[in-house]
């Protein structure tokens, strides 16, 4: 008996999923994550590697101080190509933005609205990879009172510019360094420091400087 042919729907379908394995990733992985800014039992459930992908790209990008993922937390599990509304954000300058996962999109972003698909996640690699090293070293420190080596960071960055996370660490000996680390991972993600982290793996090696100064 000859098979059935497909629908234009399954044909999308093993398009996407072709798409998915083509970059190692999985359709069908749950992650379950804490943003790093949200109190900690707001808990997400990201239901693909594609949705962790854009998290970490989200994490990441030095021009949202401020995701809110409340949109992607009132949807119902979708898998597949589905377009969602994953997160609003607010920009460095105020503007207010929904974002989306479209990963079959080819059209451009438009005003209001951010569109993040496989083009964007893959030229994301570098940031997507080292946010996935520094959201964990900032919810490490949670149950730790961060405010004064967050200052002491901030002192030296001030009076001497640009560093790395090892020359830091070791300028605050004193300092536990796992709370060195946590504080500059916190300040990236409030957006206070800038770093290279979206062109090289993060890591003792990584290159920070306050913002507006690099």
């Amino acid at each position: 008996m000859a098979k059935p042919s497909k629908t234009p729907a399954q044909q999308q379908r093993n398009k996407y999923m072709a798409s998915v394995r083509a970059r190692g990733a999985s359709g069908h992985n749950l992650w379950f994550v804490s943003p790093p800014l949200d109190p900690a039992e707001l808990s997400l459930t990201l239901c693909s590697d594609l949705e962790f992908e854009t998290f970490l790209y989200l994490e990441g990008s030095p021009d949202l101080p401020s995701v809110d993922y409340a949109p992607l937390r009132l949807q119902e599990a979708a898998a597949g190509p589905n377009p969602r509304h994953f997160a609003t954000a607010t920009t460095l300058d105020g503007t207010r933005l929904d974002i989306e996962l479209r990963p079959e999109a080819t059209q451009p972003s438009i005003a209001g609205r951010r569109m993040i698909n496989l083009a964007v996640l893959t030229a994301a690699k570098t940031r997507i990879e080292s946010w996935r090293a520094i959201v964990p070293a900032i919810n490490r420190c949670r149950s730790h009172t961060l405010n004064p080596v967050i200052f002491r960071c901030r002192q030296l960055l001030q009076d001497s510019g640009e560093r790395t996370v090892l020359d830091i660490s070791r300028e605050l000996a004193s300092e536990n360094t796992a709370l060195v680390v946590g504080a500059l991972a916190t300040m990236l993600r409030t957006r206070e420091l800038q770093s290279d982290v979206d062109h090289q793996l993060w890591g003792p090696q990584t290159r920070v400087w306050e913002r507006g100064h690099g």
